[in-house]
C-alpha cells in the first residue's frame, strides 16, 4: 500500500467527479472488501502479511485484466480495493460489481482448490444519484480523507 498511489487515486477520483458534474456524465466508485475471506477461509493458505499482500496483488491484476482502459483500481488498505468507473451509471456499476464479485469468487476458489462460491461484498457509489454530488463526495472523503480543492 503506497500512500502516494492512494493520494493519486483520490485526486483523480475528485477530478473525475468534477468532470462528471460539469459534463453531466455518470461516474461510479466500487469498493471491494476481501477482509472476511482473509480473516477466515484464506487463513488456510495465507499465514503472513507478505502472503496476504501477494494475494491482494494477484486479485488486483485479475480485476485489472477485465476492466476498461479508462477504469482505475487501487488498493485502499490491507483488505480493500477501490475502483473508479468513469461514464458508468448505477445500473452499469451494479453489473460490473456482480461481474467483479464473480471473478474474485472464482479466484478465491482456485486459490483454495475449492468449488465453494464465495460472497464478495462490493459497495457501490454512483453519480448522479438522488442524493447528488454531496453523497459521492462524502464517500470519497470517508475513504480517503478530505482532498485539497474539492470545489
Amino acid at each position: 500500500m503506497d500512500a502516494d498511489k492512494i493520494t493519486r487515486f483520490r485526486d483523480i477520483a475528485v477530478m473525475e467527479l468534477k468532470r462528471a458534474e460539469r459534463y453531466r456524465n455518470f461516474l461510479a466508485l466500487l469498493v471491494l472488501n476481501l477482509s472476511e475471506f482473509l480473516d477466515t477461509a484464506g487463513r488456510r493458505k495465507i499465514e503472513t502479511d507478505h502472503e496476504a499482500n501477494a494475494f491482494i496483488e494477484q486479485a488486483t491484476r485479475r480485476i485489472k485484466a477485465s476492466m476498461r482502459e479508462t477504469d482505475m483500481i487501487s488498493r485502499l488498505d490491507d483488505s480493500r480495493l477501490v475502483m473508479l468507473l468513469p461514464e458508468t451509471d448505477d445500473s452499469g456499476a451494479k453489473i460490473t460489481a456482480d461481474r467483479i464479485g464473480g471473478l474474485i469468487s472464482e479466484f478465491m476458489a482456485e486459490f483454495l482448490n475449492s468449488d465453494y462460491n464465495f460472497d464478495v461484498p462490493v459497495e457501490i457509489s454512483s453519480f448522479p444519484e438522488e442524493a447528488g454530488r454531496k453523497s459521492f463526495q462524502n464517500r470519497l472523503n470517508n475513504l480517503f480523507g478530505t482532498p485539497r480543492n474539492t470545489e
